[in-house]
């Protein structure tokens, strides 16, 4: 389960929002993808006018207060739609807003039949009935511990977040929106990415747009909409990490890459690795390996369960070694050029510059017994002496009769 939480200053348009004013049928009855299914302190007698008029009431004991409107919509996963019947949600929201501090006020709280997914919105009132404001302190880091704790409690499914939807089975508005997420996303975790300009130049490529929001009759920029397909989103509306203010300090800390290598950035430090082989580097290794020494690695797949990775300056590519090469004083320009798949997070890459072996052929014993006689080499440099010797024995034994 997860909640939005929204705050605004009209009680009309929230509550004819989530009973879909605008798609009330010909003769003014409501359409039939919502449902009041609980409220508390305010009148249902008069349909929609007697609901706001009681918010109303409250707005008149605190007139000042800004944004008096609180919303939230509870979002269920798709996966537990058989569990969460109309008592279920309830039940829940009930427990949420009494954990996140919305007592003894008006509310409703509104199913919404129009998604795959289970979904309710809660309208309530920020002025309780004691002229009280409900607090708003932290609401957003609240709501997240509340949903994570109901969530677990509930046995319902923890979502793995906006990147597990199934852009193909949502719909008009809802889709563009996760399109241009995921547009966002891929570029946000692309650490070559380091200014506005190739931020905003990669979104257009992926056809997705950047609109400017200005402070009015200034030029001071004041925040970011999104738009693909003539839809126009607030930043917000697509995820809080995608703010103005997110995205420049974000690519401030991006560096950008060496032009001649993915394996150094341009400044001349090393890129991290965190994993090789099924091995996930620890903290100390990786900072051993970006300080420009050798670090061992136990437990590798394969035939290979230990080896050692260094980075080498003169090809700018990670070398891996059978033995230690800090220890026997190998040489930079003997370390291999292990190929892509080393870099950052793959914890399963192989590279086909380790042919047999790094993908799961049998070493056979005698090369091994080789290796041991020969330290300080690379395993790529290792095979290939291996195999030159042992054709030049063939050669000198000749062919064989059969």
């Amino acid at each position: 389960m997860m909640g939005k939480i929204t705050k605004g200053g009209s009680f009309d348009g929230c509550v004819d929002y989530v009973t879909r004013r605008k798609k009330d049928n010909p003769d003014g009855s409501p359409c039939k993808e919502w449902r009041l299914i609980d409220c508390k302190d305010v009148s249902t007698i008069e349909g929609r006018n007697g609901i706001i008029a009681s918010f109303e009431d409250n707005l008149a004991l605190n007139p000042g207060l800004k944004n008096p409107v609180g919303h939230i919509s509870l979002n269920f996963h798709a996966n537990d739609k058989d569990k969460v019947d109309d008592w279920i949600m309830v039940e829940i929201a009930q427990k949420y807003m009494d954990k996140m501090g919305i007592v003894d006020t008006p509310y409703i709280i509104v199913r919404h039949l129009d998604k795959d997914y289970p979904h309710c919105h809660i309208v309530f009132s920020r002025i309780d009935n004691h002229a009280e404001t409900i607090s708003d302190k932290n609401d957003f880091s609240r709501n997240k511990t509340v949903c994570l704790d109901l969530t677990k409690k509930y046995g319902l499914h923890i979502s793995e977040g906006k990147r597990q939807t199934n852009v193909n089975k949502l719909r008009g508005t809802e889709k563009i929106r996760y399109e241009i997420f995921n547009a966002i996303d891929k570029v946000w975790n692309d650490k070559s990415v380091h200014s506005f300009e190739q931020f905003e130049t990669r979104l257009k490529a992926a056809g997705v747009g950047i609109e400017y929001k200005y402070k009015r009759g200034t030029s001071e920029l004041q925040g970011l909409w999104y738009t693909r397909k003539g839809k126009r989103f607030a930043a917000s509306k697509i995820d809080r990490r995608f703010s103005l203010g997110n995205i420049s300090k974000h690519l401030a800390n991006n560096k950008p890459l060496h032009s001649q290598s993915q394996w150094m950035y341009a400044d001349g430090s090393i890129v991290p690795i965190a994993s090789y082989k099924g091995v996930r580097l620890t903290t100390q290794q990786m900072n051993d390996y970006v300080a420009g020494k050798a670090i061992r690695v136990d437990g590798c797949q394969g035939d290979m369960p230990t080896v050692w990775i260094k980075f080498n300056p003169q090809r700018m590519t990670p070398g891996v070694y059978s033995s230690n090469p800090d220890l026997v004083g190998q040489s930079a320009s003997q370390s291999q050029n292990y190929g892509t798949r080393l870099s950052q997070v793959p914890s399963s890459g192989t590279s086909q510059m380790h042919e047999g072996f790094a993908n799961g052929g049998v070493l056979p014993d005698d090369f091994k017994l080789w290796m041991s006689r020969h330290p300080g080499l690379t395993i790529e440099e290792a095979l290939h002496r291996y195999r030159e010797e042992q054709k030049a024995k063939r050669r000198r034994q000749g062919p064989k009769l059969h």
